[in-house]
């Protein structure tokens, strides 16, 4: 059997039939591997906009956070930061609204 010809990011991937993996793959390179942080945001931002529930969507961003900083497709080390940064301000929302509202 002939090798196919790779052209294409996600192509080995989807060769190897990791359709999921293809998927990201393609992604996470056309956003130059900032497709995950950009998701979390808009993610963060229409859970907020919808239900206006900061805890709601703090709790879901730690759940967000962990899987995404033990995930085996992505390297975290620089986006982890500014995931941080969000999470800590929605808590601090929290509080604000629990202790001076």
């Amino acid at each position: 059997m002939a090798t196919p010809i790779i052209n294409a990011t996600g192509w080995t991937e989807l060769y190897d039939g990791h359709l999921i993996g293809a998927a990201f793959e393609m992604f996470n390179f056309a956003f130059d591997g900032w497709f995950i942080p950009i998701l979390f945001v808009v993610f963060q931002a229409i859970l907020l906009i919808k239900t206006k529930n900061l805890t709601l969507s703090w709790v879901t961003g730690i759940f967000f956070i962990s899987m995404y900083a033990t995930s085996q497709f992505v390297n975290a080390q620089a986006s982890l930061p500014i995931i941080f940064i969000i999470l800590v301000f929605e808590l601090a929302g929290i509080f604000y609204f629990l202790l001076w509202k």
